[in-house]
């Protein structure tokens, strides 16, 4: 994902024999376990900041952490979408998203003015109905590399990753840079 008023970050593309490599040595509780890891990074970023601070614009490119959370909900509703959705004929809407940053753009339009209490609110219940939907997601539906076409030979617990997992990571790094440059 696309950070506005920041470089865009090269993501490896694995192939189909190394998404073989992963299915073999990762689990459904281990990709669950690095989702609950991803967020714990994240609200230890967040630890002892104030909502003014957190309402503060430019803490990632443009965006206030406010909008960090608003943009993580997005994120992850789609993700719980598309895993509701999945069915190996038809992509969900994140995955046929052309122009990261126009989205990503969208949603900032769509959550700029929300208070912050019902910001912080979806960025939590979000995360706990994709909690929820993994422990009750079949793992071989999560884990087979064939089992969806368009994941292009990735299991779909790779899109797990990259919209939840290496997502929030990312944005914690952003954070704690953030706070490091402010003094916080």
């Amino acid at each position: 994902m696309h950070t506005p008023g920041l470089p865009h970050a090269v993501q490896p593309r694995l192939t189909p024999y190394a998404a073989q490599a992963i299915i073999h040595s990762v689990s459904k509780q281990d990709i669950i376990q690095e989702v609950k890891e991803a967020r714990a990074s994240l609200l230890q970023a967040l630890d002892g900041l104030s909502e003014e601070h957190m309402r503060r614009a430019g803490a990632v490119g443009i965006w206030s952490i406010k909008d960090v959370l608003a943009h993580l909900a997005a994120c992850e509703s789609e993700l719980v979408t598309a895993l509701n959705q999945a069915s190996p004929r038809h992509a969900p809407a994140i995955v046929e998203i052309e122009d990261q940053d126009e989205w990503n753009d969208e949603q900032y339009h769509i959550s700029v003015r929300r208070p912050f209490n019902l910001v912080w609110d979806d960025f939590q219940q979000v995360h706990l109905i994709l909690l929820q939907m993994l422990e009750d997601y079949p793992e071989r539906n999560l884990m087979d590399n064939r089992r969806f076409p368009w994941m292009e030979g990735e299991p779909l617990a790779y899109l797990v990753q990259e919209l939840a997992s290496w997502h929030e990571q990312d944005h914690a790094e952003d954070i704690c840079a953030w706070r490091e440059q402010q003094g916080l």
